[in-house]
């Protein structure tokens, strides 16, 4: 998956109101409480990626979502 299918999955994973873009911030896009944190460890599951609940809730910006991804996307 590359990064702009990553980004549009998120941002239907967290109900964004319009496309999310490298280093937007999370709160700017949509909610960002528990309910979006939880949709977007589903979507990690999905893809393979591997991060705790812990540390995707601590991301700030759509840059961090993708790092944590890491691996699971080329």
């Amino acid at each position: 998956m590359t990064v702009d299918e990553f980004l549009e999955r998120l941002t239907d994973a967290i109900e964004a109101e319009s496309p999310l873009r490298p280093g937007q911030a999370l709160d700017s896009a949509a909610v960002w409480d528990s309910l979006a944190v939880l949709a977007v460890v589903d979507l990690f599951d999905e893809i393979g990626a591997d991060a705790d609940l812990d540390t995707i809730g601590r991301a700030v910006t759509t840059d961090d979502l993708v790092a944590l991804a890491g691996g699971a996307l080329s």
